[in-house]
């Protein structure tokens, strides 16, 4: 066994519970922790031949190990950001959609004949019972409901042939 094997296995029995507390108040996990420790413990045997022998091993070593802490939380804030932005993005391309289909719907609402545009203005969107929508539009709800049933008939031929839809 080499003196570098020996140092190492020294180092790892000896100070990783210290190694190992350190990194997890950084990172605040146990499973991120362990992976920087083993990233860290081998950029240093890696690295060994660099190691000034003059400085302390343990030293050397929990400096890389914050490194390569400080290298997940960096790298973690940059994917989060990212995601972020991405998310930001598609809520935008979404709300674009959302907008266009609604102008899309307005104006063939619009566009219905009045018993029609009547029947879906006050029988849907306004959120009255249906017996009182009937009232207003002085039929029964039984007329009413037929009409609605129509309107959406138009509605979705209207925009299937404005989208290209022929099916």
């Amino acid at each position: 066994m080499t003196e570098k094997d020996e140092r190492f296995q020294r180092l790892c029995r000896d100070e990783l519970p210290i190694l190992r507390g350190g990194i997890y108040r950084i990172v605040g996990n146990a499973a991120d922790t362990d992976d920087v420790i083993q990233e860290a413990l081998l950029r240093a045997y890696r690295k060994y031949d660099s190691f000034r022998s003059e400085s302390n091993l343990r030293s050397w070593v929990y400096r890389i190990a914050q490194n390569c802490a400080f290298d997940l939380l960096r790298r973690r804030k940059r994917e989060a950001a990212a995601r972020e932005n991405y998310s930001e993005r598609q809520k935008a391309e979404i709300g674009g959609k959302i907008s266009g289909l609604l102008a899309k719907l307005e104006l063939a609402v619009a566009a219905l004949p009045e018993t029609y545009r009547s029947a879906i203005v006050w029988g849907v969107l306004s959120d009255l019972p249906g017996h009182e929508a009937a009232l207003r539009l002085k039929c029964t709800e039984n007329t009413l409901y037929q009409r609605v049933f129509r309107a959406k008939q138009m509605l979705k031929e209207m925009l299937k042939t404005e989208n290209g839809d022929e099916r």
